[in-house]
Protein backbone atom coordinates (compact mmCIF):
# COMPACT_ATOMS: atom_id res chain seq x y z
CA UNK A 1 0.00 0.00 0.00
CA UNK A 2 1.44 3.34 -1.01
CA UNK A 3 1.29 6.35 1.32
CA UNK A 4 -1.22 9.11 0.73
CA UNK A 5 -0.19 12.64 0.08
CA UNK A 6 1.90 14.68 2.44
CA UNK A 7 -0.97 16.88 3.62
CA UNK A 8 -3.80 14.34 3.32
CA UNK A 9 -5.64 16.37 0.67
CA UNK A 10 -5.65 19.60 2.71
CA UNK A 11 -4.51 22.83 1.14
CA UNK A 12 -1.58 24.33 3.01
CA UNK A 13 -0.30 27.89 2.57
CA UNK A 14 3.51 27.89 2.62
CA UNK A 15 5.61 30.82 3.77
CA UNK A 16 8.80 31.83 2.00
CA UNK A 17 11.18 30.21 4.51
CA UNK A 18 9.58 26.81 4.02
CA UNK A 19 10.14 27.11 0.27
CA UNK A 20 13.66 28.52 0.68
CA UNK A 21 14.66 25.84 3.20
CA UNK A 22 13.45 22.89 1.14
CA UNK A 23 14.91 24.31 -2.06
CA UNK A 24 18.25 24.81 -0.33
CA UNK A 25 18.12 21.21 0.90
CA UNK A 26 17.35 19.97 -2.64
CA UNK A 27 13.96 18.74 -1.42
CA UNK A 28 11.47 21.17 -2.97
CA UNK A 29 10.77 18.89 -5.96
CA UNK A 30 10.03 16.01 -3.61
CA UNK A 31 7.83 18.06 -1.28
CA UNK A 32 5.80 19.22 -4.29
CA UNK A 33 5.55 15.70 -5.72
CA UNK A 34 4.33 14.34 -2.37
CA UNK A 35 1.60 17.00 -2.13
CA UNK A 36 0.13 17.70 -5.58
CA UNK A 37 -2.41 20.55 -5.53
CA UNK A 38 -2.09 20.84 -1.75
CA UNK A 39 0.55 23.60 -1.64
CA UNK A 40 -0.74 27.16 -1.91
CA UNK A 41 1.52 30.18 -2.23
CA UNK A 42 0.50 33.81 -2.09
CA UNK A 43 2.04 36.08 -4.74
CA UNK A 44 4.07 38.04 -2.17
CA UNK A 45 5.62 34.79 -0.97
CA UNK A 46 6.56 33.81 -4.51
CA UNK A 47 8.31 37.16 -4.89
CA UNK A 48 10.16 36.77 -1.57
CA UNK A 49 11.17 33.13 -2.17
CA UNK A 50 13.39 33.69 -5.19
CA UNK A 51 16.74 32.33 -3.97
CA UNK A 52 18.19 29.73 -1.62
CA UNK A 53 21.68 28.45 -0.93
CA UNK A 54 21.02 26.19 -3.91
CA UNK A 55 20.42 29.12 -6.31
CA UNK A 56 17.39 30.57 -8.07
CA UNK A 57 13.97 29.24 -7.06
CA UNK A 58 11.63 28.97 -10.03
CA UNK A 59 8.10 28.11 -8.91
CA UNK A 60 6.58 28.76 -12.36
CA UNK A 61 6.88 25.13 -13.61
CA UNK A 62 5.03 23.83 -10.54
CA UNK A 63 2.30 26.43 -10.96
CA UNK A 64 1.99 25.87 -14.72
CA UNK A 65 1.64 22.09 -14.20
CA UNK A 66 -1.01 22.69 -11.55
CA UNK A 67 1.06 21.09 -8.81
CA UNK A 68 1.26 24.30 -6.75
CA UNK A 69 -1.62 26.76 -6.49
CA UNK A 70 -0.81 30.46 -6.56
CA UNK A 71 -3.36 32.82 -5.04
CA UNK A 72 -3.44 36.51 -4.27
CA UNK A 73 -5.03 38.46 -1.44
CA UNK A 74 -8.30 39.86 -2.76
CA UNK A 75 -11.61 40.98 -1.41
CA UNK A 76 -12.44 42.89 1.74
CA UNK A 77 -12.18 39.99 4.21
CA UNK A 78 -8.72 38.95 3.02
CA UNK A 79 -7.48 42.53 2.75
CA UNK A 80 -8.75 43.37 6.26
CA UNK A 81 -6.95 40.32 7.68
CA UNK A 82 -3.80 41.16 5.74
CA UNK A 83 -3.70 44.75 7.03
CA UNK A 84 -4.55 43.57 10.55
CA UNK A 85 -1.42 41.40 10.57
CA UNK A 86 0.95 43.45 8.41
CA UNK A 87 3.69 44.93 10.63
CA UNK A 88 1.76 43.87 13.74
CA UNK A 89 3.94 43.54 16.82
CA UNK A 90 3.44 40.20 18.60
CA UNK A 91 5.67 39.95 21.64
CA UNK A 92 9.15 40.90 20.42
CA UNK A 93 8.46 39.88 16.82
CA UNK A 94 6.95 41.87 13.98
CA UNK A 95 4.82 40.19 11.32
CA UNK A 96 6.18 41.11 7.90
CA UNK A 97 4.15 41.51 4.72
CA UNK A 98 4.57 38.01 3.18
CA UNK A 99 3.78 36.32 6.50
CA UNK A 100 0.74 38.56 6.96
CA UNK A 101 -0.40 37.47 3.49
CA UNK A 102 0.04 33.80 4.44
CA UNK A 103 -2.01 34.23 7.60
CA UNK A 104 -4.74 36.20 5.83
CA UNK A 105 -5.02 33.66 3.01
CA UNK A 106 -4.99 30.60 5.27
CA UNK A 107 -7.49 32.05 7.74
CA UNK A 108 -9.92 33.44 5.15
CA UNK A 109 -9.92 30.29 2.98
CA UNK A 110 -9.87 27.75 5.80
CA UNK A 111 -6.52 26.37 4.63
CA UNK A 112 -3.73 25.00 6.80
CA UNK A 113 -0.42 26.81 7.22
CA UNK A 114 3.28 25.94 7.04
CA UNK A 115 5.78 28.45 8.41
CA UNK A 116 9.17 28.56 10.05
CA UNK A 117 8.28 31.67 12.01
CA UNK A 118 7.27 30.77 15.57
CA UNK A 119 5.11 33.86 15.97
CA UNK A 120 3.16 32.98 12.81
CA UNK A 121 2.68 29.35 13.88
CA UNK A 122 1.57 30.39 17.37
CA UNK A 123 -0.89 32.98 16.04
CA UNK A 124 -2.43 30.52 13.59
CA UNK A 125 -2.64 27.70 16.16
CA UNK A 126 -4.25 30.02 18.71
CA UNK A 127 -6.93 31.12 16.25
CA UNK A 128 -7.49 27.74 14.60
CA UNK A 129 -6.35 24.94 16.91
CA UNK A 130 -7.88 22.18 14.74
CA UNK A 131 -6.41 23.29 11.42
CA UNK A 132 -3.26 21.69 9.98
CA UNK A 133 -0.21 23.74 10.97
CA UNK A 134 3.38 22.75 10.23
CA UNK A 135 6.94 23.90 10.66
CA UNK A 136 9.58 22.54 8.27
CA UNK A 137 10.56 20.04 11.00
CA UNK A 138 6.92 18.90 11.19
CA UNK A 139 6.86 18.37 7.42
CA UNK A 140 10.06 16.29 7.55
CA UNK A 141 8.68 14.25 10.47
CA UNK A 142 5.44 13.59 8.59
CA UNK A 143 7.32 12.65 5.40
CA UNK A 144 9.30 10.12 7.44
CA UNK A 145 6.19 8.74 9.15
CA UNK A 146 4.52 8.29 5.75
CA UNK A 147 7.59 6.45 4.41
CA UNK A 148 8.63 9.09 1.88
CA UNK A 149 12.06 9.36 3.54
CA UNK A 150 14.09 7.29 5.99
CA UNK A 151 14.84 8.17 9.60
CA UNK A 152 18.43 9.03 8.62
CA UNK A 153 17.26 11.29 5.78
CA UNK A 154 14.86 13.02 8.17
CA UNK A 155 17.64 13.61 10.68
CA UNK A 156 19.97 14.96 8.01
CA UNK A 157 17.27 17.33 6.72
CA UNK A 158 16.43 18.66 10.18
CA UNK A 159 20.07 19.68 10.66
CA UNK A 160 19.78 21.98 7.63
CA UNK A 161 16.46 23.62 8.48
CA UNK A 162 16.37 27.25 9.60
CA UNK A 163 13.68 27.80 12.23
CA UNK A 164 13.06 31.26 13.65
Amino acid sequence: MSPGTLFDGSRIVLDAMIIINFHGLLMLDKIVSWSPREIVIEKRVRKEAQYSTNGVIDLAPYIEKGLVIEEEIEGKEQEDLFYYYKNRQVGKARIHEPDAACLALAISKGYGLASNERVILEEFRSRYPGKPCFSAWDIVTKAQRLGFISEKEAGDLKVGICYL
